[in-house]
């Protein structure tokens, strides 16, 4: 009996394309599509005798001229992406078609239509509206203030003040508050069985919230915050389960809102309908809006709650090894983006490098944010450890 796999090669394929996520596949096929829109248009063909300076003029013409479906150029980001995407599935297609081989990301022939597609990027970066912009991150004090604004005796204002506090505290991504469920969390046990009032958060989720992951090597939990209750996650998560009737069967965290929920005769705070990813996705630039932050100047999304807790834990001198922990990356480079400097953390920085006292009393001073209490001073707690800044 061999001691090797007997998978065949069409089950391999099959496998393969099992865990390639749908929106992968959707905007393979969608770029292609207009790829082939595009060479009809300007009669260039898919022949086993084209040769690679011919191939590399239709990428190059395709690099510079690509436009959305409504004539308007796309985000540089989006040229990229594309361009590389078709760059690939016109590889495929010629070793499949007619077995020709060819690398349009390295042959020498195709460095001109490399370089069209890169000009490009260049002149949309210019342009405000079509650059990549990172979501913007906000202050403690203006987080502070739209918790204060969610009332939690209504079904929407308890959710979105769980949504503030725990995606705070949790470092949520940007798609992960619509894509939470109750099976994501589960309450905490010591080794005798009694409970620790903390709450275990492990989700199950990729970048596009598509699943297929395996879940996170390490736990992040909500934990008490006995200094302020009026801001407690774990609280707030209870009273949430609380509202959740026998009627109820949807594991997802977030629930549509009965509107009929002050009438005795109704069915409770919730319908048995999860909130729609894209309306949870307005949630934290609906929240800045009302506190006078202009969602047109700054990127606004729900990523911005991620962006923040890294921010503002990075100004009160929290490493890069630790934030890792609370993000989830697998190294420090991938929260270098998150990473923003406001106005106050400049300040800091050039009162430090001028030696002022002043300077001494901002940056010796004992205000660190905690995982744990996210909203007050003190040590900062995290996986069982407490870091003291001093």
């Amino acid at each position: 009996m061999s001691r090797f796999g007997i998978a065949s090669l069409e089950n391999i394929d099959k496998e393969v394309d099992s865990i390639t996520p749908a929106n992968s596949k959707r905007s393979k096929n969608s770029v292609w599509g207009q790829f082939q829109c595009f060479c009809k248009e300007r009669n260039y063909k898919f022949e086993k005798s084209s040769s690679k300076d011919e191939l590399a003029n239709m990428l190059k013409d395709w690099g510079f001229n690509m436009k959305r479906k409504d004539g308007e150029d796309y985000k540089e980001s989006v040229v990229k992406i594309t361009w590389n995407f078709t760059a690939k599935q016109l590889q495929e297609f010629y070793y499949k078609e007619h077995n020709v081989k060819f690398d349009p990301f390295a042959d020498v022939e195709f460095s001109s239509a490399r370089a069209a597609r890169d000009a490009k990027r260049r002149n949309l970066q210019t342009d405000p509206k079509k650059r990549k912009l990172s979501s913007a991150a906000i202050s403690k004090q203006e987080m502070e203030r739209m918790v204060e604004m969610c009332d939690e005796n209504t079904p929407t204002g308890l959710q979105k003040k769980l949504f503030l506090i725990a995606g705070y505290e949790l470092a949520w991504r940007g798609g992960e508050a619509g894509a939470s469920c109750l099976h994501h969390f589960s309450q905490e046990k010591n080794n005798e069985g009694a409970s620790t009032g903390r709450i275990e958060y492990n989700p199950v989720v990729t970048k596009t919230c598509q699943g297929g992951a395996k879940k996170l090597d390490d736990s992040k939990w909500l934990i008490t915050n006995a200094n302020s209750p009026e801001i407690c996650p774990v609280r707030l998560f209870k009273k949430l389960l609380e509202k959740r009737t026998r009627f109820i069967t949807s594991d997802r965290l977030f629930l549509t809102a009965n509107p009929n929920w002050r009438n005795i005769s109704s069915k409770g705070w919730y319908k048995n309908m999860p909130v729609g990813r894209n309306t949870v996705s307005t949630w934290m630039n609906l929240l800045t809006q009302k506190i006078g932050i202009d969602t047109k100047a700054v990127k606004i999304t729900n990523h911005s709650i991620r962006a923040s807790a890294v921010s503002n834990l990075a100004k009160e001198r929290v490493n890069e090894e630790q934030l890792i922990k609370l993000t989830g990356h697998s190294n420090t480079h991938s929260i270098r983006p998150y990473l923003q400097m406001d106005a106050e953390h400049h300040k800091r920085i050039v009162l430090r490098m001028r030696n002022d006292s002043e300077s001494r009393v901002v940056l010796n001073s004992n205000t660190t944010s905690s995982s744990s209490d996210v909203f007050s001073r003190g040590n900062v707690h995290y996986n069982n450890c407490i870091f003291n800044f001093k």
